[in-house]
């Protein structure tokens, strides 16, 4: 019985997690710039893994992390950009 839920669990998680690597913060500058997508990349990837190991830390935000994770990753990449020096839009603008 276990092996199944792993079995429908797993590929969840994936598809939850994989949504955020497209994502591009509303921040102000060129995002075509190499110096952008270097960092963009770095930020996808230590925002991706902050978030992935805060959700396996518990049975429960490890089952409800398909929902709670691409939101908490996308938050973790505007921070993480901010931190960087890139200014976030303002919504509406």
């Amino acid at each position: 019985m276990r092996s199944v839920r792993a079995i429908l669990l797993v590929p969840a998680l994936l598809v939850g997690v994989s949504g955020c690597a497209s994502y591009d913060p509303p921040v102000q500058g060129d995002h075509t710039s190499d110096a952008y997508k270097s960092n963009l990349e770095k930020c996808r990837d230590s925002s991706t893994e902050a978030v992935r190991r805060k959700n396996a830390g518990t049975p429960g935000t490890w089952i409800i992390s398909p929902f709670t994770g691409p939101p908490e990753v996308r938050a973790a990449i505007r921070t993480c950009m901010a931190a960087k020096g890139y200014v976030l839009e303002k919504p509406g603008t």
